[in-house]
């Protein structure tokens, strides 16, 4: 064995022992499965594994992914057995099938070959019952993955990048970089497997590799590579203290329900930003829909910084809603299903299948019945109304004063004299002001907010249907055309 491959080998060698103990990879007596693509990182892993497998009194097995992408991934799954028996060790081969379409999600080749692997991974993991999943990602991936994610605009959580444990996940070589690698698999006994995917720079990863790097180490710092991995080191660190400083205002802020996701808007408002936009976003994946800075941000202008309207969607079939301080993440009201909606003051609301526009505009007098155009719409005494008002659905007892009757009366009887059939009356809506309904959505308003000869402010509300929604088949208000 030549002398400086024995100093480069031990060399590798004590950065993984350091990098085991720095961040307690492994337990004496673990059981370990080790991901072995055939490739030169993978095969260095389980040299290095099985070299220092008796300091740990380790139980390894080799586990091998074959995707069934390439027409030799036969020979490659062939080839990890054979290395896997040159070590004495067991191994297993997975076949899976890769497939880029799941529900509504669409994976490019990379990433649903990626997703298929870890899934394999987990279930062989649980199988033989294993400890930890050792794969192969070196310095130089964790590098090329925070030049991605910033590209990409991954945000925090994207910004730790390759983190060396994760669950179950060790990477016991994301300090060694891919030129030391290469030193050492040179002597191996066996050569390593060639993917020619990896050249392939219409993928983005490659381009990065192969191109991004190059040049950033040619023109602007030829140690270009180390600085990312400190820096991806420093930003794990930053962002796991970060987590936990989120995880403690879920604990306080948030509660999920069934199949929403509540969080306390004033209990959030004392957060520092940042912690709000984490935990915005993590209330916003917990609910379905899919994480982007844009979506996260307007979540923040709309429920936190006083936006006009209480309600965004969020995905198909996906709302966020404000009710009071309480901000909703979950599934679409169904038609009928009438929650409760803060109408704050002049604006736009989204209403269960329609959307509400609130006027406020001087009164010079005149007959409020021809100022009217539809039931839809709605003119009332501005000084008699407080803000904000409220959309809810009805109630039993719900009691309201109707335009030109002689005094109060029930809703529900109301209702009964309009002919409202009662699988019908849930889809009906209120508009209530500090307790008392001024509106009956699209029926009546109330006596007590209705324009006098003294009026001299009206507030105008006026529904419109959203989409296709027609009146006939939604009822959510019941008005006859």
């Amino acid at each position: 064995m030549p002398l400086r491959w024995q100093r480069e080998r031990f060399a590798v060698l004590e950065k993984v022992r350091l990098t085991l103990r720095r961040y307690d990879m492994l337990r004496k007596g673990d059981r370990v499965l080790v991901a072995v693509s055939g490739g030169a990182d993978s095969l260095c892993l389980l040299d290095v594994m099985a070299t220092l497998s008796p300091r740990y009194d380790l139980q390894l097995h080799v586990i091998h992914v074959d995707h069934g992408l390439r027409p030799e991934s036969g020979e490659d799954a062939e080839f990890v057995r054979e290395v896997a028996a040159y070590y004495h060790l067991p191994c297993r081969v997975v076949r899976v099938r890769v497939e880029r379409r799941k529900g509504k999600e669409v994976y490019s080749p990379e990433e649903a070959a990626r997703r298929a692997r870890y899934e394999a991974f987990q279930e062989v993991a649980r199988e033989l019952r294993a400890d930890r999943l050792a794969t192969g990602h070196t310095a130089d991936d964790r590098a090329e993955t925070l030049l991605l994610r910033i590209i990409s605009g991954a945000g925090p959580e994207g910004l730790k990048g390759i983190p060396p444990v994760r669950d179950i996940y060790i990477r016991p070589l994301i300090e060694v970089y891919r030129r030391e690698v290469e030193a050492y698999v040179r002597h191996l006994p066996f050569r390593p497997r060639l993917d020619a995917s990896n050249l392939d720079l219409r993928i983005p990863r490659n381009r990065v590799r192969h191109e991004l790097l190059p040049l950033l180490e040619k023109r602007y710092n030829p140690a270009v590579r180390k600085v990312l991995c400190r820096e991806a080191d420093t930003l794990y660190h930053m962002v796991e203290l970060v987590e936990e400083r989120v995880r403690e205002v879920e604990e306080r802020a948030v509660d999920v329900r069934d199949q929403e996701v509540v969080v306390d808007r004033q209990r959030l408002l004392e957060a520092p930003v940042l912690l709000q936009r984490q935990v915005l976003a993590r209330a916003l994946r917990r609910a379905g829909g899919e994480v982007n800075h844009h979506l996260v941000e307007e979540l923040r202008r709309r429920f936190l910084e006083g936006g006009e309207n209480p309600w965004l969607d969020i995905g198909p079939g996906l709302v966020a809603r404000r009710v009071y301080d309480r901000i909703i993440f979950g599934p679409r009201p169904v038609p009928g299903e009438w929650d409760e909606v803060e109408v704050t003051g002049e604006g736009t609301f989204r209403l269960p299948g329609w959307t509400l526009r609130v006027a406020v505009e001087p009164w010079n007098g005149g007959d409020p019945k021809k100022a009217v155009q539809s039931p839809l719409e709605a003119l009332l005494d501005a000084d008699r109304l407080r803000f904000p008002l409220k959309v809810r659905g009805i109630r039993p007892g719900d009691r309201f004063h109707p335009l030109g009757a002689p005094g109060t009366r029930k809703l529900q009887d109301f209702l009964v004299d309009l002919k409202v059939p009662l699988e019908r009356r849930k889809d009906v809506a209120v508009l209530e002001s500090e307790g008392e309904i001024a509106w009956v959505l699209g029926m009546r308003i109330d006596e007590r907010f209705k324009v006098t000869p003294e009026t001299r402010k009206v507030v105008r509300m006026r529904l419109y249907r959203d989409g296709v929604v027609s009146l006939q088949a939604h009822r959510g208000l019941w008005v006859e055309e």
